[in-house]
């Protein structure tokens, strides 16, 4: 595992994040909820911090990595999750007045928006490939692949449990009984739809991840 480029990569979104920071200070009053997309890839940078404390742990303290592990499965869907804050270009219009087809100052809000996204989604899927490739190290491609789809079809139902009844990660340690009735209460055609949807675009976007930055990987050594 080439973990020069992770390192690269990470302190690049960790700078990105930063001027997205920087930005959302200046311009707060063109950006309709500047600090939920700055909490969120917060929230979205955590997992990532996870998987290198895992790389870093791993030889040292199994016991402890599997613990962090756990947690890096906690949080991972709230990485996926900021694409469902697309939602929020709607309320541009209806709320904040402003017409994105023609006010300009309105593109503040839709380009950092798109940004916000973007970084926060790139995170989540570079602790994604970190961790499956600490699996498919341990345990063989099989096991990764598989582990990469179980942890996808649990990411999306996270996400989904995020965004609709509007549970945190850490309502899982707070108040795991009440999420799991309501859970189970929410369990539809219509909650298994998204919980697919969101599924398989998880899935994909690790796909095209590992495919770019794997290929990538093993260019630098030609």
């Amino acid at each position: 595992m080439n973990n020069n480029r992770i390192y690269r990569l990470t302190i690049g979104l960790i700078f990105t994040y930063t001027i997205l920071v920087v930005v959302s200070i200046i311009f707060h009053r063109y950006i309709p909820l500047a600090n939920g997309y700055i909490w969120n890839i917060f929230l979205a940078l955590l997992p990532l911090l996870c998987a290198l404390l895992i790389d870093f742990l791993k030889k040292e303290n199994q016991f402890l990595s599997l613990l962090i592990g756990i947690i890096w499965l906690i949080l991972f869907p709230n990485s996926p999750y900021m694409v469902t804050d697309l939602a929020h270009l709607n309320l541009y219009h209806v709320s904040y007045g402003l017409d994105i087809s023609t006010l300009h100052s309105a593109w503040f809000g839709v380009l950092f928006a798109t940004f916000s996204i973007i970084t926060g989604v790139l995170m989540g899927m570079l602790s994604f490939y970190l961790v499956s490739q600490i699996i498919r190290k341990k345990f063989g491609t099989i096991t990764a692949w598989i582990f990469s789809m179980i942890v996808s079809l649990l990411s999306g139902f996270g996400v989904f449990l995020g965004r609709f009844p509007r549970f945190n990660s850490w309502d899982i340690i707070r108040r795991p009984d009440y999420l799991f009735k309501i859970a189970l209460d929410q369990i539809n055609s219509h909650t298994l739809g998204f919980v697919v949807l969101f599924s398989t675009m998880t899935f994909a976007l690790y796909w095209l991840f590992y495919l770019i930055f794997d290929v990538s990987a093993k260019s630098d050594k030609i």
